[in-house]
């Protein structure tokens, strides 16, 4: 018999970034012998999935920056012992992003036009039956 199992984990870096890993393993288990306790498969399982999740965190803590590990240093734990979401900004819509409106101040934008269009079919969806 055997099991795979996999374990993937991305954290939040400074600037926007990321980082990822994952790992996956596949173990063969000896045949279940009837008269085994009925918790060692599930032993094994969780065995094979915990040594994925240290191998993740062991290449996520070789490549952290600065000695944080990514967001999840940065965000604290409620109450319940799980860990919050991180509120992310969001960005401004509209044509103008941030980085146009800084351009545009600082005279680099000077005789940009933006056009507004209507959207097209596939946007709206058109064309469907």
């Amino acid at each position: 018999m055997k099991i795979a199992v996999g374990y993937s984990k991305k954290v939040g870096l400074p600037d926007d970034g990321s980082l990822g890993a994952t790992c996956g393993l596949e173990v063969e288990l000896p045949e279940p012998d009837p008269h085994a306790e009925a918790g060692a498969f599930e032993r094994r399982a969780r065995a094979a999935f915990a040594a994925c999740a240290r191998a993740v965190q062991d290449e996520l803590d070789r490549h952290r920056v600065d000695g944080a590990r990514g967001d999840d240093a940065a965000r604290p734990d409620d109450r319940r012992g799980r860990r919050r979401r991180a509120v992310r900004r969001r960005r401004p819509r509209g044509p103008l992003r941030r980085r146009g409106r800084r351009a545009a101040d600082a005279g680099r934008g000077a005789g940009m036009e933006f056009v507004l269009r209507p959207p097209t079919r596939p946007q709206t969806g058109g064309g469907r039956a």
